[in-house]
């Protein structure tokens, strides 16, 4: 081959390799470069022959051409990967992101697969705005960040919704995709989308009018489902990422030995019993990796953001997992920042984030040993030699009890009076939650309860020592049995067993232990309670949309500000009430207003979940009930208090089978608690007449011109419809879970089946199933208003 034919320069620059390289000629490619042709030239605009096989979907030449040593190095390295991506060529960007000597070739010189290019965008952004569907489910799957954005501050969700593409839409929302964040011109997907209502100034083609409108429609019940996000992604066996907002599951490689669906899931607080104790709170989103039954074969990462507010010196974050969402374990964590802590399991599991009462976990031998507190360092406990037979570890926590605690509980309870103050609150336990019995007494030190409080009293007073009986809410004066002895500093006592201990000053005018009992439950109550509000809020635009938050009372007016500027509006919030933390709340609706047709009745308990860390709301779908036309819905929001569900921790198989025997032995249970009334909250859903639209069935043809009537005509009957028409259970249920709003559930049934029946779907087994439905005042009316669609005999069925 000539000389001139390998070097010489063509037009804009070109070399004879830059030609065949973007046409795809590997056999030309092979005898320039063997004949010497530089194999990173570039034209006039920098483009190498590399660059035109990569654009041009050559992956022949693009192999060739990186196996000779194609430099990648240049401005231009990371942008090999955008070309295939925004060409839609998926076989390329496989052959640059799969394991193998070319992808190895890449890594080398730093392409990634958030590469950016000279707009700040990625692989993904080009390919979710082309809509090329495989290129974008290639670099999920090769980790590619979902919501990074370019220099617009778009997301590759802004892109796919901007080209009304629906099937890219539907992968990067499965990815975890978020519909609220803003471009540089502030506006979110769903703005892009909503243009598709009002095009009369856009030139937009009939293709991307329609994909705008159903990814709106995806938009709404993603939206709908608010923040309980569930994220899927089929991983084989390279492994890969799932992220939410505040967690991200890493699926290392070979965890999986096939093609595997992975889910990941935002779960609502209300769905779950947490076993939260004196000083515990949930601090993050509980998680739920999944499916459920799915193992792995290498340990899986799961790294969870957490709110660290809560925390102090005297606290730390540790995460609980579970398979039922009941039965709780502690897992071993990996702090990895100051709001995120990582653990490792090898199967589907729920986890959260618990801020507790910080653990000094120690191993008591035979010998003798003082184990002191790393929170409040006063506080000790001495274990003679032998006081255990066998080396035992033993946990130690300290609680803290303020002044204004004190102060508080006295001032609300009048048999608390007498209370003058006290020491920490000390509770020692083994690791495994058994009850042990020291074989000599320990000796407990704490600081003097006049020491620990600057809380001045005249008068005689008398020193307790109470110890918490562990199963019961009891308290019991252990002051006789324990040996109290008192320094200015101090105060020691014995103790031959582990539970909780607290010493207490108070006046001398109890006459018996059944009177001091109350007072350190009362106290530790006091301790967890947390004073909130409860806020009722109603959409403007749709005053039967009703959220109700129930927040801290040091927020609740800015909370309440801030819902209002999203469109609602509300009474002023309740007064001020106490919460524990974990404790549920039942809201009952009182008067002319109940729960919307299909999403319960009044005998259906809604409740929610108090976390003070947390957001915690309920959305409803309320509507006056037993009305008469033009009579609003007015009526009253209750607020109950529910009683602690006691949920424990599990433990080992010996621990477990201990708990089994304790219950058979437990005491009687004393009398069922009842609800609590807390507060109230008015709420009026204003008389809406039915909207009878003129065309909107007058523009459909056939069958499904009945829809519209049909829909605005039943309530939730549509249900005995569906099955008539030939829906099972399950599919009644799917279709239900689609929209809050009644009448629309009717109306996707009945396009759903309109799409399964096809022909089959006429006008006379639309009314066949309505007369078997008992749905007579519906087929009346619809003969009424389409007397041409004739009448069947019903006879005949």
């Amino acid at each position: 081959m000539q000389w001139h034919l390998c070097f010489s320069l063509l037009q804009d620059g070109k070399t004879s390799l830059h030609i065949a390289a973007e046409k795809g000629h590997i056999g030309v490619a092979e005898l320039l470069l063997k004949a010497g042709a530089y194999v990173s030239s570039m034209d006039w605009f920098e483009a190498t022959p590399l660059r035109k096989a990569a654009s041009g979907g050559h992956l022949g030449v693009s192999e060739l051409l990186l196996k000779a040593g194609a430099r990648v190095d240049s401005w231009i390295k990371h942008e090999l990967l955008h070309a295939a991506a925004e060409k839609g060529n998926a076989v390329v960007v496989e052959l640059l992101l799969k394991t193998g000597t070319v992808f190895e070739l890449l890594l080398k010189t730093g392409t990634q697969v958030d590469s950016r290019n000279k707009r700040e965008a990625t692989p993904l952004h080009e390919a979710a705005y082309g809509g090329h569907v495989d290129v974008v489910e290639l670099l999920l799957k090769a980790g590619a960040r979902v919501d990074i954005t370019d220099r617009r501050k778009a997301t590759p969700l802004h892109e796919a919704t901007s080209g009304g593409h629906v099937d890219v839409v539907e992968l990067l929302l499965k990815a975890g995709a978020r519909v609220d964040i803003t471009d540089k011109n502030g506006r979110t997907p769903k703005d892009i989308a909503a243009e598709c209502i009002d095009v009369s100034f856009w030139d937009l083609p009939v293709r991307i009018q329609e994909g705008r409108k159903s990814i709106l429609k995806l938009f709404a019940t993603v939206m709908a489902a608010g923040p309980y996000r569930r994220i899927v992604r089929n991983l084989g066996p390279e492994g890969g990422e799932l992220r939410t907002a505040s967690c991200t599951i890493t699926v290392p490689h070979r965890a999986v030995t096939m093609e595997t669906e992975i889910t990941c899931q935002v779960i609502n607080p209300n769905d779950v019993s947490l076993p939260l104790k004196d000083g515990e709170m949930l601090v993050s989103d509980v998680i739920e990796l999944g499916p459920p039954g799915t193992t792995f074969h290498q340990p899986v990462t799961a790294q969870m953001t957490y709110n660290n507010t809560s925390l102090g010196g005297a606290r730390e974050a540790v995460v609980w997992v579970t398979g039922d969402r009941s039965q709780w374990t502690d897992l071993k964590t990996t702090k990895v920042s100051e709001d995120k802590v990582a653990v490792s399991v090898d199967h589907s599991t729920t986890f959260v984030v618990v801020s507790q009462l910080k653990q000094d976990k120690v191993t008591v031998s035979t010998e003798e040993c003082t184990l002191t507190s790393s929170t409040q360092p006063a506080v000790q406990i001495s274990f003679p030699e032998e006081a255990v037979t066998t080396p035992t570890q033993i946990n130690i926590q300290v609680q803290e009890v303020p002044e204004r605690a004190v102060e508080g509980l006295k001032a609300e309870d009048e048999s608390s009076r007498g209370l003058v103050s006290t020491s920490p609150i000390v509770k020692v336990e083994t690791d495994s939650g058994s009850a042990v019995q020291f074989q000599k007494p320990a000796t407990v030190r704490v600081p003097h309860p006049n020491r620990n409080m600057d809380i001045g009293h005249e008068g005689d007073t008398k020193l307790k020592v109470m110890s918490y009986e562990k199963g019961t809410e009891d308290w019991l004066d252990e002051t006789d049995n324990s040996n109290p002895r008192e320094s200015d500093e101090f105060v020691e006592f014995e103790v031959s067993h582990c539970t909780s201990w607290i010493v207490i000053i108070v006046k001398d005018i109890y006459q018996g232990p059944e009177e001091l009992g109350p007072i350190p439950l009362k106290l530790c109550r006091w301790l967890q309670n947390r004073s909130v509000q409860f806020i009722l809020l109603q959409r403007k635009n749709n005053m039967k949309q009703v959220v109700i938050e129930c927040t801290l009372t040091d927020i609740a007016s800015e909370k309440r500000a801030s819902l209002m500027e999203e469109g609602y509006e509300a009474p002023l919030p309740s007064g001020t009430v106490n919460l524990f933390e974990g404790q549920r709340v039942e809201i009952k609706l009182v008067g002319n207003v109940e729960v919307a047709f299909g999403l319960g009745s009044n005998e259906t308990k809604h409740q929610l979940t108090f976390h003070s860390q947390q957001s915690n709301r309920l959305h409803m779908q309320v509507m006056a009930s037993n009305g008469q036309p033009g009579l609003d819905g007015e009526g009253i929001a209750a607020f109950f208090s529910l009683p602690r569900v006691e949920v424990t921790k599990q433990q080992g198989m010996a621990a477990r089978a201990r708990k089994a025997l304790e219950k058979v032995k437990e005491k009687p249970p004393k009398g069922f608690e009842q609800p609590k009334f807390l507060c109230q909250l008015p709420i009026h859903v204003p008389y809406e007449p039915l909207k009878q639209t003129e065309d909107e069935s007058a523009t459909l043809e056939g069958v499904a011109k009945c829809f519209y009537f049909i829909k605005e005509n039943v309530s939730t009957d549509w249900m005995d419809l569906a099955f008539h028409l030939g829906f099972n259970g399950a599919d009644i249920a799917n279709i239900t879970g689609r929209n809050r709003d009644d009448k629309s559930r009717c109306m996707d049934m009945l396009w759903e089946w309109k799409k399964r029946k096809g022909g089959a779907a006429t006008t006379e087994v639309l009314l066949k199933a309505l007369s078997k439905a008992a749905l007579q005042s519906v087929l009346d009316g619809l003969r009424n208003k389409f007397p041409d669609i004739g009448k069947f005999n019903e006879g005949s069925q």
